[in-house]
């Protein structure tokens, strides 16, 4: 079933898969920004340590490895979109059932499992919004999809809502139970809107290991794709090591309360989606460089502040939340976009499941190395991420414009 989306004068510039996945992505957006807020409170509450929630982030990371072996063939074998339809089902659904029921470390540990199974999805999902698309499409479309990413903050207080009325167990129990169902019925229906995209085929079919030495020897050939892959490494290792104890970190030091907590999220949207309506639509491909340097240099900023926050210093942490808005507005669709453009689209599976198995040997340890700065000292997580957004600033320096 083809449903023509390019009448529609707000997703003007995206190809269609992109026009699809962003006016469904709420639905997935909105749950997710929910739980995530309480994810680590519920997982305290529940008596797990540091160190415990820490190990449930490398199981994960360790999954996301052992599903990025499968994941390119998965998805040249059973095709895009029935290859994202049964993963995201299982990954995001199923993982939400779990987690709502789940009383000890145990139940997290299979949570972890199911959801880390997401990175097969990464490979397949990347190949829907690309393969139809060109390059400017392609910056259109992840711009699209951030913006809908982060429509969910605006309704992250409804958590809060439901956490003070039920308390963080039986609140963030429901949210997962509500999540479980309207991730599986968008799951379903972008299923039936989106298209097989066309794509070229690899001339001959490798074998696991051959296709991992010959994706890293094609990122290794050329200097700025040596740059862009380092580029995406070290960001994906952030936002693992960085999210984990944020809101943590926001109640037990910033001195907020559990309830005001969830209004985070929507002012890092608001601000996000403002970045990605006044100013991505004008950043030319010559642009991104400079607009992802600009991007990681807020990042740091912000973390800087964020660090300076607690006292009650509530203007601090005010432009701390808004500079994170701005950074994850540049950061994330400006080097997707980046990373899309250096793949071969004959070999594009190969090389993003190849890609995704890297960076998850190299994020291994970002869960669990927050969890004992965190135990450590609240403080030492948010100072070293500060310090990786600004080595990252100066690395994308090297880049080289693109016309």
């Amino acid at each position: 079933m083809i449903v023509d989306t390019s009448k529609l004068p707000w997703l003007r510039g995206m190809s269609h898969n992109g026009r699809v996945v962003t006016m469904t992505e709420p639905f997935w957006s909105i749950p997710f920004n929910m739980f995530t807020v309480y994810a680590v409170l519920y997982m305290m509450e529940l008596g797990l340590t540091e160190r415990q929630i820490g190990l449930t982030q490398t199981v994960l990371v360790g999954t996301q490895i052992l599903s990025s072996l499968i994941s390119g063939s998965l998805t040249d074998r059973l095709g895009r979109k029935k290859t994202t339809v049964i993963f995201d089902m299982i990954s995001w659904m199923v993982a939400c059932l779990v987690w709502a029921t789940s009383r000890s470390i145990v139940g997290f540990l299979i949570a972890a499992v199911l959801n880390g199974i997401n990175k097969v999805v990464y490979v397949s999902f990347t190949c829907m919004v690309t393969e139809d698309a060109t390059s400017s499409q392609r910056l259109r479309n992840y711009s699209g999809l951030h913006f809908m990413v982060l429509t969910g903050g605006f309704f992250a207080p409804l958590a809060g809502l439901i956490v003070a009325d039920k308390g963080i167990i039986g609140g963030t129990r429901l949210i997962y139970l509500g999540s479980a169902v309207i991730m599986g019925l968008m799951f379903l229906v972008r299923n039936i809107l989106w298209t097989e995209p066309v794509f070229e085929k690899e001339e001959k079919h490798t074998g696991m290991l051959r296709g991992l030495s010959e994706s890293l020897s094609y990122f290794l050939a050329d200097r700025q794709r040596i740059i862009t892959f380092v580029l995406q490494a070290v960001v994906q290792f952030f936002y693992i090591f960085k999210p984990l104890f944020y809101f943590a970190y926001l109640k037990d030091v910033a001195g907020l309360k559990s309830g005001f907590i969830s209004i985070v999220p929507m002012v890092i949207s608001l601000i996000t989606m403002i970045v990605l309506l006044g100013i991505m639509p004008r950043v030319k491909n010559r642009q991104r460089k400079t607009m992802l340097t600009t991007g990681f240099l807020a990042g740091s900023l912000s973390l800087l502040l964020l660090l300076l926050s607690p006292g009650h210093h509530w203007s601090l942490l005010l432009f701390s939340v808004l500079l994170d808005g701005m950074s994850a507005a540049l950061i994330r669709p400006l080097l997707d976009s980046l990373w899309a453009d250096h793949l071969d689209n004959r070999k594009r599976t190969r090389q993003l499941a190849a890609g995704n198995l890297l960076f998850g040997l190299l994020s291994i340890p970002a869960g669990s190395i927050a969890a004992e700065m965190y135990s450590l000292s609240p403080y030492l997580p948010f100072g070293t991420a500060g310090a990786i957004l600004l080595l990252s600033g100066a690395l994308s320096l090297t880049l080289r414009r693109h016309e």
